[in-house]
């Protein structure tokens, strides 16, 4: 049974009806392909047109501005813009577009790449070139749009034709292109239409050629300095080649004058029928107001002067012990002098963009005036600056009247020194690079060759011991030979830059010089020149004279003589501390003091209680050295007991309980490392102290000294903020400080000091001068003692010879720690356990390291051999003071200590 006709038409209705819709969707979809596929071949249309630009540019064809910025996709003279994005695949939903979008795609990379390769060869021009190419193809696309009334432009058009052709020879062979360049550098007349020409299209037109020309004189300074001078005239001919550059620059400048009055006149001219005489007048004004400017200039300029001198005066002195501000005003002082001129300098630059308008034409040319003006005081103050600063440097005073006649020296240079300055700049300003500018340049620099051999002849001697200062001692006589009066004028100058490192070093110097790193590296830097290699084999002076003289360097001085006390800010802070507790400003009534042994802690700590039972009467103050070792309870107590001459059987409560009978106290607490030991048990003194200290009392102030190493070591078992919650740190002295404690017991001795040859043997000005020596062993003994002056104590007796009337100082014998750094591990437990606690007995080394007796006592012993290690009268084991920090270093080192 088959279908009738009827139900087959049926059929064919509903499957119509059913894809029709898809059918119609599909149809739609491809016809917006379609519309994109077109829009993307337009966007290739684009790229092509953008790639015929490019090509036309780079084979030196003219092209319009416009197009050129947008095939290069950013200002020609600007940097290359970013690569562009490749077009992402495009899989159609219309299989019969498919090819088409391929192909498509395909091209567009193609002329991607190919415009990406075109922008990157116009963007590798140098700055200049692109500069003057754009410049010429905007004032061909002005010229081709303008009309040509009474004449025709092609004589200028030709002309930037000609310029705008070198573009392929800028790329391949820069000489090329600047003999090319130099063939249509000279201009070979003006049109014989421009005589009739009206005035307005006379001036357009000289503005366009001017404008022309100076793109092609900035350009040609370019490829001079690019292609290099010396091989373009060499590979040119050599002198014919040279005469035949110098006549065509010297055309050059002047058809640039004459070029720049013609336009002056044009301008005035046209001007002057619109308007008649204003644009000669604003000239005239304009020319006069800024006279009178720049003289108002130079005037609060060198009022700027004293301004600054002015500052620097109150910058010194309120200074006071801040070095950043000194150095500060050495700057400040320095600058004060170029201040009159360097302002008209910059004030010039500003301005110049300014002065381009027709109406101050006339002060724009003029410029260049003010600049000779300005380099004339610059010339004028660099060389008085040199030859003073020669005449100081060789430690020679030049009073007022020298210092006048080498100023007036140094004017007198300055002004012929401005015919071959004003030669250079006029080059300069008309044609920029070139042979003459070359020749310029060299003539200047054989003039200031001359005025520095002419300003240094009147500082001969000077000269030459600036020289040897620096210079090593063996090339003295040839420096003496160089330096002869027959040769000084030729060969002072070609020394001059070993005189400006002589210089500079010597103003770092003092710039430095009161930075502790500074003088600590330069004394150690003089010490390994003059090191004698046997500092440490030098015996003990046990001569009468020198036992007497060492009596003035003990704790106590012969005849009760009263110590020389060196205010380091110690004191007063321990006093302030304790004002702000009576002043009832605070209720912290305890201070922890923690230094180094020998630090001045002791000595700082009697002076305070001296100077408050003298001006505080109402204050008790009680000093206690804790004895070795204070390590129970109960004795830590009754230690403070008997001190306080009180009864403390309930410990901390009893305290509190007679606070409010007790009369108010300073109990200073010295030695107190004592109150501990580093064992199991052995911290129950310090615990006990604690707990006094942390007492709430209103009447009694705890002033507690301790060792740094011991402070460190309880801080890493009991914790920094929960012992003491006012500590002073002792700093370290300075080299002023040391160098006053030393001074002021030697000269209670009574004996005279005389340094030794090491010491005064240097080159230069300072050669036998005693202050130097004298600084220079203050800076080898602060470095050697770090600041600690117990230690500088001994090393200065180490370093001295005594004789009856007399002390030589020699360097400071610092110890070398070859002993130290030979010792085993456990001899270095020994020695760190002394550096910990200060002193010990062997019985509490022995304690303290859990080592044996006996390896105890052969480190000990060791020690003893080496020098380090001292027994005291009381059968306790100290560092020895000139020892100290060479153990401390090495024991930091192996991190066998706290700090």
């Amino acid at each position: 049974m088959g279908f009738s006709r009827r139900h087959r038409f049926y059929f064919v209705l509903v499957a119509l009806w059913l894809t029709g819709p898809a059918l119609a969707a599909s149809d739609a979809q491809c016809q917006r392909e379609q519309a994109a596929l077109n829009q993307w071949r337009e966007g290739n249309q684009r790229l092509e047109t953008h790639l015929e630009h490019l090509d036309a540019a780079l084979a030196g064809e003219p092209v319009a501005p416009a197009a050129l910025t947008d095939a290069l996709g950013a200002a020609p003279t600007g940097s290359a813009p970013p690569p562009s994005r490749a077009p992402a695949a495009v899989v159609p939903g219309c299989d019969a577009l498919a090819p088409e979008y391929k192909g498509v795609r395909e091209r567009t990379l193609r002329l991607t790449e190919q415009r990406r390769a075109k922008r990157l060869q116009w963007f590798e021009l140098a700055d200049e070139q692109r500069r003057a190419l754009t410049t010429w193809h905007e004032l061909y696309q002005n010229l081709a749009g303008a009309p040509a009334e009474g004449g025709s432009d092609d004589y200028l058009r030709e002309r930037l034709a000609g310029l705008i052709a070198l573009t392929p020879l800028l790329r391949r062979d820069p000489a090329a292109a600047f003999t090319a360049l130099d063939r249509l550098a000279r201009r070979p007349g003006t049109p014989p239409w421009l005589s009739a020409a009206e005035p307005a299209q006379e001036m357009l037109w000289r503005r366009q050629s001017a404008e022309a020309q100076r793109q092609v004189l900035a350009l040609r300074a370019a490829l001079w300095d690019q292609a290099g001078g010396l091989s373009l005239l060499t590979g040119g001919g050599g002198l014919d080649a040279a005469l035949t550059v110098i006549d065509l620059e010297t055309g050059l400048a002047v058809d640039r004058l004459y070029q720049a009055f013609q336009l002056t006149f044009q301008e005035g001219r046209l001007n002057g029928e619109m308007r008649r005489y204003l644009p000669l007048l604003s000239n005239a004004l304009a020319l006069l107001l800024g006279i009178a400017l720049f003289a108002v200039l130079i005037h609060f300029s060198r009022r700027g002067k004293s301004a600054l001198l002015s500052l620097h005066a109150r910058v010194m002195e309120a200074s006071g012990g801040r070095r950043w501000l000194w150095n500060l005003s050495r700057l400040v002082a320095g600058l004060a002098p170029l201040l009159p001129w360097l302002i008209p300098w910059f004030a010039l630059d500003l301005v110049e963009p300014a002065l381009q308008a027709p109406s101050t034409r006339l002060l724009l040319w003029l410029l260049p005036l003010a600049r000779l003006y300005v380099v004339f005081g610059l010339t004028w103050l660099i060389g008085e600056w040199l030859v003073l600063r020669v005449a100081q440097g060789a430690g020679t005073y030049l009073n007022g009247e020298q210092a006048n006649q080498a100023g007036e020296r140094a004017r007198r240079v300055a002004v012929w020194l401005t015919l071959p300055w004003a030669l250079f700049l006029a080059v300069d300003q008309l044609l920029g690079g070139g042979l003459l500018h070359d020749f310029s340049g060299l003539l200047l620099g054989v003039a200031l060759y001359a005025a520095i051999g002419r300003l240094l002849t009147q500082r001969g001697e000077d000269y030459l011991v600036c020289l040897q200062s620096i210079l090593p001692s063996r090339l003295d006589p040839l420096a003496a030979r160089l330096l002869s009066q027959r040769l000084f004028s030729w060969t002072a100058p070609l020394l001059l830059p070993v005189a400006l490192v002589y210089f500079v070093f010597r103003y770092l110097d003092q710039l430095l010089a009161g930075a502790d790193w500074y003088l600590r590296l330069k004394a150690r830097w003089f010490r390994m020149r003059a090191q004698s290699g046997d500092e440490d084999d030098k015996a003990e002076d046990d001569t009468r004279p020198a036992r007497e003289y060492q009596q003035w360097f003990d704790a106590g001085l012969p005849d009760d003589e009263p110590a020389p006390f060196i205010d380091t800010g110690l004191t007063d802070a321990m006093e302030k501390a304790i004002q702000r507790w009576r002043e009832d400003k605070t209720d912290e009534n305890t201070l922890l003091v923690a230094g180094e042994k020998g630090s001045g802690k002791s000595m700082a700590a009697r002076r305070l209680t001296r100077a408050l039972e003298k001006n505080d009467e109402g204050l008790r103050v009680v000093s206690v050295a804790v004895p070795p070792k204070t390590l129970a309870p109960e004795d830590v107590i009754a230690l403070v007991a008997e001190a306080l001459d009180e009864s403390l059987e309930e410990g901390p409560a009893s305290l509190v309980k007679n606070d409010e009978q007790r009369r108010p106290t300073l109990l200073v607490l010295d030695e107190a490392q004592n109150f501990f030991l580093a064992r199991i048990g052995g911290l129950e003194g310090w615990r006990t102290l604690l707990r006094l200290t942390n007492a709430r009392l209103d009447n009694l102030f705890w002033l507690v000294l301790l060792n740094n190493q011991s402070w460190a070591y309880l801080c890493n078992v009991f914790g920094r903020e929960y012992q003491f919650r006012n500590v002073v740190r002792v700093k370290r002295w300075g080299q002023s400080e040391i160098r006053s404690l030393i001074l002021s017991r030697h000269h209670l001795s009574g004996q005279t000091l005389r340094y030794d040859e090491v010491l005064l043997s240097s080159r230069g000005p300072e050669a036998g001068n005693v202050r130097n020596a004298e600084q220079r062993y203050f800076s080898l003994l602060w470095d050697a003692c770090r600041g600690n002056p117990m230690a500088a104590l001994r090393l200065w007796l180490s370093s001295v010879k005594v004789t009856r009337r007399q002390v030589l100082v020699g360097l400071p014998a610092k110890p070398q720690g070859t002993a130290v750094e030979k010792a085993g591990e456990n001899l270095l437990f020994v020695y760190a356990a002394i550096a910990t606690h200060e002193n010990l007995s062997s019985g509490e080394i022995v304690a303290a390291t859990d080592l044996p007796e006996n390896v105890v006592r052969y480190a000990l012993k060791a020690g003893f051999d080496a020098g380090f290690i001292r027994q005291s009268d009381d059968g306790r084991y100290r560092l020895v003071p000139l020892w100290y920090h060479t153990v401390i270093n090495h024991l930091t080192r192996k991190n066998l200590l706290h700090e």
